[in-house]
């Protein structure tokens, strides 16, 4: 993709305001036939909507900072350990909390989907999330306890279309 167009998708809110500023402008200072009140009229509203279209960008990159902090707290050194250790060692014997971490990480996951569903999470980060996940599953302990998990309906439902979602291609 062109580095124009790339711009112009990221700020088409200014390029359009600036636009419409430019038109307005020319229109009223080149044929003079919108009075100062008329200009005003057209020049607030449009000012209006494009402060409200940025606020609401900052907004929506905050929920996304904050989001993407709190799901990289959950996914801690110690749940990246417990991955590591299994991939170093399939035949480790895990603990009954080491499981209980791993429940919280499908729970976790569940939680980025729905969040990526919702539009929160860009999908560039999910797609990333995503394959760390497949990757995940494919360490055989990680594999069997996901599958059991997600033989009750219950759970499976609780899961918000990730399980749906994991057994599509990449």
């Amino acid at each position: 993709m062109s580095e124009i167009k790339k711009y112009l998708q990221k700020n088409w809110p200014t390029v359009v305001a600036l636009l419409l500023f430019l038109l307005l402008g020319l229109y009223h200072f080149g044929y003079g036939k919108i009075n100062g009140k008329e200009f005003l009229g057209i020049i607030i509203p449009i000012s209006t909507i494009y402060f409200g279209i940025l606020k609401y960008r900052i907004e929506n990159d905050q929920m996304f900072m904050n989001l993407f902090n709190t799901f990289n707290e959950k996914y801690d050194d110690k749940l990246n350990d417990i991955f590591n250790e299994l991939r170093r060692n399939e035949t480790k014997v895990l603990s009954d909390y080491e499981k209980n971490s791993i429940m919280d990480y499908f729970n976790l996951c569940a939680e980025e989907f729905l969040w990526f569903e919702k539009g929160r999470i860009p999908k560039k980060v999910w797609k990333a999330w995503k394959i760390g996940i497949q990757d995940n599953l494919k360490l055989p302990k990680i594999k069997t306890l996901y599958e059991e998990e997600i033989k009750r309906d219950c759970i499976r439902i609780s899961f918000y279309g990730l399980v749906e979602e994991l057994r599509k291609e990449k």
